[in-house]
């Protein structure tokens, strides 16, 4: 994903993990982050991204509390805000131009581990750092 998708392109259908890419890469716009984000969006039953996201500022090794805490959150939001069939979005968002470091992988296994325990749907987590956006 080297060009950035047109804007436009950020509620396009869902199908497969590279479409939430370059979803992802459309809402970031140029790279190059100043600090450790983790963005938040919700993928409606249609398959669409919704029109709401949310950044929760992170440090650069994952937090066990933080990570429970959000997804237990994001579990209650969903049951009440959300239509059934919603899933959560989410990407890491980082400084350096470096492929996947250790702790991101770990933020992804945490996440995961995470909303499975409260049951919430997540689709392919993703990071982008000041060079790209790229599967975890």
């Amino acid at each position: 994903m080297t060009s950035i998708p047109s804007i436009q392109t950020a509620s396009d259908p869902i199908l497969f993990a590279a479409d939430m890419g370059e979803r992802w890469r459309a809402l970031m716009g140029p790279l190059g982050f100043g600090q450790a984000m983790l963005w938040v969006g919700f993928v409606g039953a249609d398959r669409r991204m919704q029109k709401v996201l949310s950044q929760v500022p992170v440090g650069r090794y994952p937090d066990e509390k933080l990570i429970d805490n959000l997804m237990t959150a994001l579990s209650i939001l969903l049951d009440s805000e959300f239509e059934p069939g919603t899933s959560v979005a989410l990407l890491l968002t980082r400084p350096g131009a470096d492929r996947g470091r250790t702790a991101d992988h770990r933020w992804a296994q945490l996440l995961t581990g995470a909303a499975q325990r409260v049951g919430v749907a997540i689709e392919p987590i993703f990071l982008a750092n000041d060079r790209a956006v790229q599967p975890l």
